[in-house]
């Protein structure tokens, strides 16, 4: 079954898809997931908004980094939560994202490289194994970018944003593993004000009717049009 943004009609935010168990919805760039220990602003974070749109407690499955948009799934009890994970590694589970990224990618391929549990900088446990896999769309030559398709085999932190940074790749709009020049020029010419990279696809097989459920979020207005300005 496929779900996107025209399958269910909503009033606050864009639901993707719904059902006794699951909710998944589009989480705009700049809008935390859930509350975070001394970020004032994290009070309207998505969790609640979605909360008070569907009348129900819920419970994250998946994150995104705040200047990140794209699908987010949340379980409407805990043991819920435990029963997706459980697969979440499982090749059935795909998760696709949509980036840019500076630098000309000419092929497919992956970055096979570990990365440590907390990020580049804070390093709190030892590296864990993190597989990211890329096939390029378009490379902008004016630019020295590339819009690219990327799917995630594991879920560490920050996984795809430090796989391209190491690859000396960044993603266009990251200000903590990006490059300043490039992200400055981008946003005086652009305007884009978050990091360039959509969750746009995660498919899974249902844990509790067993029904593989696909769900689709379309490229945002704000990143296609500076898609276009490109070409």
């Amino acid at each position: 079954m496929e779900y996107n943004k025209s399958s269910i009609e909503t009033l606050f935010a864009p639901l993707l898809f719904q059902d006794d168990y699951y909710a998944a919805v589009e989480k705009p760039a700049g809008l935390f997931v859930h509350p975070m220990p001394g970020e004032k602003d994290s009070q309207d974070c998505l969790l609640f908004r979605l909360r008070d749109q569907l009348g129900t407690y819920l419970y994250p499955v998946n994150r995104l980094d705040r200047p990140v948009s794209g699908i987010v799934l949340f379980a409407k009890k805990p043991e819920w939560v435990t029963l997706i994970q459980e697969r979440w590694q499982k090749p059935e589970t795909r998760k696709h994202y949509l980036c840019l990224n500076r630098g000309k990618l000419e092929s497919s391929g992956q970055f096979n490289r570990p990365l440590s549990k907390r990020g580049a900088f804070k390093k709190k446990g030892p590296p864990q194994d993190a597989l990211t896999l890329y096939d390029p769309i378009k490379y902008f030559p004016e630019y020295f970018c590339t819009y690219t398709k990327v799917e995630i085999k594991t879920g560490r932190y920050h996984q795809i944003r430090r796989h391209f940074r190491q690859a000396v790749m960044p993603l266009i709009g990251d200000r903590t593993h990006g490059k300043g020049v490039v992200n400055n020029f981008f946003l005086e010419e652009f305007g884009l004000k978050q990091v360039f990279l959509h969750a746009t696809r995660l498919e899974f097989i249902h844990p509790v009717t067993g029904q593989p459920i696909k769900v689709i979020s379309t490229l945002p207005s704000v990143l296609t049009g500076i898609l276009n300005k490109l070409r």
